[in-house]
């Protein structure tokens, strides 16, 4: 059943429970303590105070959410499965998969919870608990914790009719980004993009597609490979606020470090650029070309650049196939020589 904020909030006592069960499993006890607290303003709001609830109630009560998890999507607690659990390939990753889950339980004494994502692959999620077994059972403890709020934040988006449509915007981006992976890595389905490799170039052309696409005024590649974007505010002469992250990764790296911090503020341009909207001062959005120092030994290449910090010397470091950082620029049509012209100005950013 579904139904808006204001009828929810006009619920009474016993409907207002029953509107929240199975949100949080074996919460019951959660409606209770929330109540009194309408009119919610927003879903968001709500969801905020269900977590409150929650934080609030002590290390036992938690562990007793935790424990209701009969399966790592969500199925405990008499709601149903989580929408979007993976299909294995085959029985080998099944098997994995359930033996991974009986070797958390008998580990940390409670059982894995997962919010599971339909864009996740079965071996995404493997490869997700094998790494959460490695981890102290406190961190565990607090990361189950948190799964269990992303599990309630779907249910209670079901019940609302509610569609996250940006945040899946976003997971999108990152998805169709992560298809340009290196040679001995991408046959293996690793992600894999270092310093001005093909590669980390096609990165960056679609990066200036998607800029151009969200309604930036400006888009452009720089010296160092950055690919920035300016969407101008309604003052050009105001400080810009400039913000981004890195679209190279570490060798069989995650679709989402570095590139979320792009994503992001790139879906902020679009939205205001659709609603017509611009603020007093403009949007510089930079997808840092390099910061994991992969490829050579200097790290932070694209953000040393604005910063005015660009060691030249750097530009004579070899890479594992003896080609040198210079060699490497001029070979992806970019001019070394220019480099130095890309410092900021700290007075003219927010």
């Amino acid at each position: 059943m579904q139904f808006s904020l204001a009828e929810f909030n006009r619920l009474p006592p016993a409907a207002f429970a029953a509107a929240l069960e199975g949100v949080y499993g074996g919460g019951g006890w959660i409606p209770e303590r929330l109540a009194g607290q309408q009119p919610f303003q927003s879903l968001a709001h709500l969801k905020q105070a269900l977590v409150r609830v929650v934080e609030a109630a002590g290390a036992e009560r938690q562990l007793s959410l935790i424990a209701a998890y009969e399966d790592p999507f969500g199925g405990g607690g008499g709601s149903g499965q989580q929408a979007g659990q993976p299909v294995f390939a085959n029985a080998s990753d099944r098997m994995r998969w359930e033996s991974l889950n009986r070797s958390y339980a008998d580990q940390f004494g409670f059982p894995c919870v997962l919010a599971a994502d339909p864009r996740q692959r079965a071996g995404d999620l493997i490869q997700t608990l094998e790494r959460r077994l490695g981890r102290p059972r406190a961190v565990e403890f607090d990361e189950c914790l948190r799964q269990t709020h992303r599990i309630a934040e779907q249910r209670l988006n079901t019940r609302f009719g509610f569609v996250p449509a940006l945040g899946q915007q976003v997971l999108d981006w990152a998805e169709r980004l992560a298809i340009h992976s290196e040679p001995g890595y991408r046959e293996r389905g690793e992600l894999t993009v270092t310093y001005l490799t093909d590669a980390h170039r096609a990165c960056a052309r679609q990066l200036r597609e998607w800029m151009q696409a969200c309604g930036f005024d400006e888009v452009w590649s720089d010296a160092i490979g950055n690919v920035v974007g300016l969407y101008h505010g309604t003052d050009r002469t105001a400080p810009r606020l400039l913000t981004g992250s890195h679209y190279d990764t570490v060798r069989n790296g995650g679709r989402y470090d570095g590139r979320l911090g792009i994503f992001v503020p790139m879906l902020c341009v679009r939205e205001l650029a659709r609603s017509g909207q611009r603020l007093r001062f403009g949007l510089e959005v930079v997808a840092f070309a390099e910061e994991e120092g992969q490829r050579y030994k200097a790290a932070f290449l694209g953000s040393a650049a604005l910063a005015g910090r660009f060691d030249p010397a750097w530009l004579d470091q070899v890479d594992a196939d003896g080609i040198r950082m210079r060699e490497a620029i001029a070979l992806a049509g970019l001019r070394a020589e220019e480099i130095p012209a890309l410092a900021r100005n700290p007075a003219q950013y927010l």
